[in-house]
């Protein structure tokens, strides 16, 4: 027996007014993708891509999605994204736009990138900062990351660290300072 080999996509999405939107859902997203690869793609397209099209992740705070799709149609996937510029959500349209970060044969490869990803962002955060309290608040948040790695399951609480692995009881170790 054969595995169903995929591909899954990071995904940024950033609106036009540069703020969260927390009405993003995973099957918002869904239906926004599911469209858009039958508007650029046709019927054909819809047709490659229904049996596999998945989104696995959505963060409606950092904009960021995994989109899971079959390995031979990834490509007709990340087209159609580059199209995408609003999401409707009961009638209204949303400016926004989708840009593929990374794409991996795994979660844990595109959750590594992101981790990357963010603390590269920090990093330059960092250079930009003007008083020492913002600069040492964003280096607090770069040992963190440094420190931990979050698996993407919210219902698996353990924190891998480089020395050992811990449970995390509540989101108290991560505090919002």
């Amino acid at each position: 027996m054969v595995r169903f080999k995929r591909r899954y996509l990071l995904v940024e999405i950033s609106f036009k007014d540069g703020r969260v939107d927390d009405k993003i859902a995973t099957r918002l997203i869904y239906d926004t993708v599911k469209n858009a690869v039958k508007d650029s793609h046709g019927d054909y397209g819809m047709a490659c891509v229904a049996r596999s099209l998945q989104v696995k992740y959505v963060n409606p705070v950092t904009g960021m999605a995994f989109i899971a799709c079959s390995r031979d149609y990834y490509r007709m996937v990340w087209s159609a994204l580059t199209f995408i510029r609003t999401i409707t959500f009961k009638k209204t349209a949303i400016p926004c736009m989708f840009r593929v970060l990374h794409v991996g044969g795994t979660l844990v490869s595109c959750q590594k990138f992101l981790i990357r990803h963010n603390k590269s962002q920090l990093l330059q955060l960092l250079q930009q900062c003007k008083t020492p309290a913002e600069r040492q608040k964003i280096s607090k948040t770069i040992k963190k990351a440094e420190e931990y790695e979050v698996p993407l399951d919210p219902k698996k609480r353990k924190i891998f660290s480089s020395t050992a692995v811990k449970i995390l009881p509540d989101e108290e170790d991560f505090d919002s300072n």
